[in-house]
């Protein structure tokens, strides 16, 4: 049974017919002959002669002669029973294997059924069931390799898809909430400055009170507030155009990249008082990745670390099929438990510091996760903060 299970329907299908179809062939033939047993043993019971035949010869000739006896016309006859009963044998002939025939077709659909087609059926009704009902809390158990195996394992894919999406969704439209919370806060001190400035100006208008110098630093103080705005209003844009970009992805020599990347990071050193050791040792590989957005994300994240860090920083850059690791760890205080929670949220900027909208981390994680990848915060033991990115990659030959 677990065998006729595990088959194909063509196959199932043929064995359960072929099985039918020989059971109906064996009582058909064991009923027929049982039948003409009986039919035949009532009919030789009359086939007999009561007298027989006198053969004498006569000039020359042999001459048979039968004698006639009363008798035999009264043993040719049948009884009532008997004619019943070889009337009834000789409809069960014709009967019997039509009767096997029309049952075995039956049986043999329903044990296809039963064996085949009930489990699965249900199971894809009751999830199809749940689906219309917005339940995704259940799963497709059944294991058997076959036909509608497949159609059950797609659909059990296809939820685990659905449920997938939904908690996308359901971060996206949190996300966007937070966000939505954020740029309310935030922009409410530059809106407040110009509001209240703008209302002075309107009040002390053509009193005298306002001297050059004071109009001068109150518009100052607008100018500055606007700015703020302006580039609140850029950055905005800037993540609502991240997250519908789609990368560009090439083929690249893990050696040249890891060049590249050194020459960028020298810049960064040079530019800033703080020093930036990198460590990697890159296989000679061909992969196929986006290199501007791992260079984004690493500019980024140095970019962090540069403002929290007191000496330098370390970047460590190493590849394990099929991803390409970046790991940067700075000698600061390291992370809070409320930025290892928030951190890559957008428009987060915790407690330090005020001077940035708060949008690299949640950068790097959007292209990260473009990437196929993901980004990792935590504290290195001994050092201050620490940011893994992995990005995946397609590998395409070993040089």
């Amino acid at each position: 049974m677990g065998k006729l299970k595990n088959m194909s329907l063509k196959k199932s299908f043929c064995l359960i017919v072929f099985i039918a179809a020989m059971i109906v062939m064996v009582l058909s033939a064991v009923t027929v002959k049982i039948c003409s047993q009986k039919h035949d043993e009532i009919t030789r019971s009359h086939a007999f002669i009561t007298n027989g035949a006198l053969i004498h010869p006569e000039n020359g000739r042999y001459i048979m002669e039968t004698a006639t006896d009363d008798t035999t016309d009264d043993n040719m006859k049948y009884t009532d029973a008997e004619l019943f009963i070889c009337r009834t044998m000789e409809l069960l002939i014709v009967l019997l294997p039509v009767l096997f025939s029309v049952s075995g077709i039956g049986c043999a659909a329903t044990c296809f059924y039963l064996i085949k087609l009930k489990e699965p059926l249900k199971a894809l009704r009751q999830g199809m069931s749940h689906i219309s009902n917005n339940d995704l809390n259940f799963t497709i158990d059944y294991q058997k390799q076959d036909e509608l195996g497949e159609l059950c394992s797609a659909f059990e894919f296809m939820r685990k898809e659905l449920v997938k999406n939904n908690r996308y969704m359901w971060n996206l439209v949190e996300e966007r909430r937070k966000i939505n919370a954020s740029i309310s806060h935030d922009l409410r001190t530059p809106v407040t400055v110009i509001k209240g400035y703008s209302e002075y100006l309107d009040k002390n208008t053509g009193k005298g009170t306002l001297t050059q110098d004071s109009i001068r630093e109150i518009a100052v103080y607008i100018h500055q507030a606007a700015g703020r705005l302006e580039e609140y209003a850029d950055s905005v844009h800037e993540m609502q155009t991240l997250e519908d970009i789609r990368l560009e992805y090439q083929e690249v020599s893990l050696r040249d990249f890891e060049e590249e990347m050194v020459s960028q990071l020298s810049i960064m050193d040079k530019q800033n008082a703080k020093k930036i050791h990198v460590l990697s040792e890159l296989p000679q590989q061909t992969v196929v990745l986006s290199t501007a957005a791992v260079f984004r994300i690493t500019e980024n994240i140095i970019s962090n670390a540069l403002r929290y860090c007191k000496e330098e920083i370390e970047v460590e850059i190493s590849f394990s099929q099929p991803f390409l690791t970046v790991m940067i760890t700075d000698d600061g205080k390291g992370f809070s438990q409320k930025d290892l929670a928030e951190a890559t949220d957008c428009f987060y900027k915790g407690k330090a510091s005020k001077a940035h909208f708060g949008i690299g981390l949640s950068i790097c994680k959007m292209l990260s996760e473009k990437h196929g990848g993901f980004i990792r915060l935590d504290n290195a033991p001994g050092k201050g903060a620490r940011v893994t990115v992995k990005i995946k990659t397609e590998n395409l030959s070993a040089l």
